[in-house]
């Protein structure tokens, strides 16, 4: 007997045609295993070169790590690091009590507060400002470590360098002497890289092996398979990111498994538990590590529970419940509240005294004084950091969207999907007064990241006809070369402005504020 999660539907027809799609041919199969493995191996090498704390974004988390497993505490005054990062907030260790004005959730926040969030001596101290669920994660696997060796994380080993030959600036002679300042290894580094590892070169191997997977079943012939296999390797900026601990690849990978399981259901016909459960796991804690992300996972329950209400409720809901619980859970223990800092980003709690937020710099400088709208939005799109100029192989993602769109395909649901996603992103960060600064000094849009998986998806689509045109596939193999190069020129500093601004800045067309 059929029930409500069985009703019939046009892509679940289609799917249901088409099958588990066409056996990989060996040629497919030697470039999957050669690519992922070579573009995996040169993400474990270039994460384990990389500085270990790089800037103020992950030197934030870095401090929330250090204070709860040295002193059981969200606060990072201690935190030998925290004077490095400008990522931080200044707050009292006491909830004031509800006033006339607040709301229902204030006064239940302060109902539920401990005691000792309550009572005794108000003292301020200095928190990240990043939400503090992935910094727990990550103190909870390294609890067990720093249990068993006894060894503090910011221990340094010293060792006396030898006596040398130097030459004094300014002179032609040579003294001997021992340098004073002792070569320092720092133990941190055993045990913070293995989780950048772990949370960022582990997810790019999965995702890379579940793309081809899906590329195998979508994309319509060989150039297609190849170039969007290559763009998902080394074309976004993911690639460059995954060397360094960031909220943002954690929110593209948790995304694409989310999208993965999205389309496993509806466009492939998968009717399995643990489908429904990845699309609520990942795309809760995508939203978890990307604020914005929240409507995807709005979108992507919605979506599902009008088609399989039944299996939605009893697959996705829970699984979504225990990441969206975690993360309201940790920033309740953290600072009281449920509500993120950042949206008091502007107020006392940023602009303590001697807070780098006083008086910002550079791409901060906009934040007080915003470009207009158009030029913002422009910069965003085709400018300095152009998600289409710095990486314009998603320049075909759109061309693939607008085929999909008016098109009987198992992937017309994903475009739709796209597109709505992603008109919704860059009118958000055009118009939302607190982010102006274009993600401050880094390497692309980095607020857009997590949207990359769905423009990968796209992109067969979009290429497809340079199987049979030179006029596509020269146009996207040369997309291909520029987010290449982009993602190149990313690779040594992250946290850095990308090319196209350093350009636009030497030939003195674009003027930072210094």
């Amino acid at each position: 007997m059929s029930g409500p999660d069985d009703v019939s539907h046009p892509i679940a027809d289609l799917a249901a045609e088409a099958g588990p799609g066409p056996e990989r041919p060996r040629a497919r199969q030697f470039v999957a295993q050669i690519l992922i493995g070579v573009a995996t191996a040169q993400a474990l090498g270039l994460t384990l070169r990389m500085p270990t704390q790089i800037g103020a974004n992950d030197i934030s988390r870095w401090c929330t790590v250090w204070s709860l497993l040295e002193r059981g505490s969200y606060a990072i005054d201690d935190c030998p690091w925290q004077f490095k990062t400008q990522d931080k907030v200044k707050k009292p260790d006491k909830l004031a009590p509800p006033g006339p004005k607040d709301g229902a959730i204030r006064r239940f926040e302060y109902a539920i507060a401990p005691r000792a969030r309550k009572e005794g001596e108000v003292v301020d101290h200095f928190y990240s400002s990043k939400p503090p669920l992935l910094p727990t994660l990550m103190a909870g696997l390294l609890y067990p470590i720093r249990a068993a060796t006894g060894v503090p994380l910011d221990q340094e080993i010293r060792q006396q360098p030898s006596p040398r030959n130097v030459q004094k600036e300014g002179a032609n002679t040579f003294v001997y002497e021992t340098p004073k300042d002792p070569i320092r290894w720092p133990a941190s580094v055993f045990y913070l890289k293995p989780l950048v590892v772990l949370f960022n070169v582990v997810p790019l191997w999965a995702f890379l092996v579940l793309y081809a997977r899906l590329l195998d079943r979508h994309a319509p012939n060989d150039w297609a398979w190849f170039l969007s296999l290559f763009a998902a390797a080394w074309g976004s900026f993911l690639f460059a990111f995954d060397t360094t601990l960031n909220n943002h690849t954690i929110a593209a990978s948790s995304a694409f498994f989310a999208l993965y399981a999205f389309i496993r259901i509806w466009s492939e016909g998968v009717r399995s538990g643990w489908a429904f459960t990845a699309a609520g796991l990942f795309g809760a804690f995508c939203a978890c590590n990307e604020l914005p992300a929240a409507l995807f996972g709005v979108l992507l329950f919605a979506t599902l529970l009008v088609r399989f209400p039944r299996r939605t409720l009893l697959w996705f809901v829970p699984a979504a419940a225990v990441p969206s619980a975690a993360f309201l859970a940790t920033q309740f223990l953290a600072f009281g509240q449920f509500w993120p800092v950042y949206e008091e980003f502007g107020t006392k709690s940023y602009t303590y005294q001697g807070s780098a937020w006083n008086t910002p710099l550079e791409m901060d400088y906009l934040n007080l004084h915003p470009e207009p709208y158009g030029v913002y939005l422009f910069h965003m799109t085709l400018g300095h950091h152009g998600v289409f100029s710095l990486t314009p192989i998603f320049l075909f993602s759109g061309i693939g969207a607008l085929r999909l769109l008016g098109a009987r395909n198992r992937l017309s649901a994903t475009a739709w999907l796209t597109l709505l996603l992603t008109v919704a992103m860059f009118a958000f960060y055009t118009w939302n007064p607190k982010a102006r600064n274009y993600g401050g000094s880094t390497q692309g849009l980095r607020w857009l990241f997590w949207l990359i998986p769905f423009w990968l998806v796209l992109l067969p689509e979009g290429v497809e006809a340079g199987q049979r045109s030179r006029l596509v596939r020269g146009p996207s193999l040369a997309a291909l070369l520029i987010s290449v190069f982009s993602v190149g020129y990313a690779l040594r500093a992250p946290w850095s402005h990308p090319w196209l601004l350093d350009a636009l800045e030497h030939l003195n067309l674009y003027t930072l504020k210094r």
